[in-house]
């Protein structure tokens, strides 16, 4: 909570000197520079909610929130008198932002890997989950928003299996990774979503759980761009159009 607050603080900062300082009588550009700086702060305070790694999730934040700085005191120094020393430190300040972006990028790069080589993310959402378990359809209305959220900066896929009314859901859990979460929709009806895993990491899985479980039929979606009860929608279509053509 404290991280998304952040950004705010050195808003604040980067205004400071309009009450320390006399004022212009012209509002431009001045009014343009302070309203970037508040759009820029307002992305780093959203940013730290949804970022899954913590190291690139505070350079990235921080950075965000330097930028806002920056224009912060750009505004500033349209809209009052202000000396070059602190034009010369928002400089420094925008650097130092460029330095955090490069930061995050290398961490990002640097995450663990699972054995199949897919990233294995640590979200929000992995940890809400512990110990591991199958989660109710309540669940994913719950954490419908969570994983829409991470669908935004990485990859989550939607993996819908019908299998026999009396399969146990719990087999399925040592078929995948432990960031996945599983879903039981109904008796006969599972939901994986794969968090850091593309189409072609989901049919790996697949494969890995029709080796050892009887499935009837099965539909992969990314849920990026979509919402989970709109992607769920499309899964259950493409189910229903598959028992069609084949009676």
């Amino acid at each position: 909570m404290w991280l998304s607050v952040l950004p705010w603080g050195f808003l604040i900062l980067g205004l400071s000197p309009l009450w320390m300082f006399q004022r212009q009588e012209n509002l431009y550009p001045g009014v343009i520079f302070l309203l970037s700086a508040l759009l820029f702060t307002a992305t780093a305070s959203i940013f730290a909610r949804v970022s899954a790694n913590p190291r690139t999730n505070f350079s990235w934040v921080l950075g965000l929130s330097l930028i806002g700085m920056v224009l912060a005191v750009e505004a500033a120094r349209d809209l009052a008198h202000l000396p070059e020393e602190i034009a010369t430190a928002a400089a420094l300040a925008s650097m130092l932002a460029s330095g955090l972006f490069l930061a995050g990028l290398y961490f990002n790069l640097k995450e663990p890997k699972t054995q199949d080589g897919e990233e294995a993310p640590k979200s929000f959402v992995e940890r809400r989950r512990q110990p591991r378990q199958i989660l109710t359809a309540s669940a994913l209305d719950s954490l419908a928003p969570s994983l829409e959220a991470m669908a935004l900066v990485r990859p989550v896929t939607l993996l819908l299996l019908h299998t026999r009314p009396e399969q146990l859901g719990e087999d399925l859990l040592q078929h995948v990774r432990s960031p996945d979460l599983i879903f039981q929709l109904r008796d006969d009806q599972f939901l994986i979503a794969l968090q850091g895993s593309s189409t072609e990491g989901a049919q790996i899985v697949f494969r890995r759980i029709r080796q050892n479980m009887l499935i009837r039929a099965y539909a992969v979606l990314p849920l990026h761009g979509s919402t989970v009860q709109r992607a769920l929608h499309q899964l259950e279509g493409e189910l229903s159009h598959y028992y069609l053509t084949q009676h």
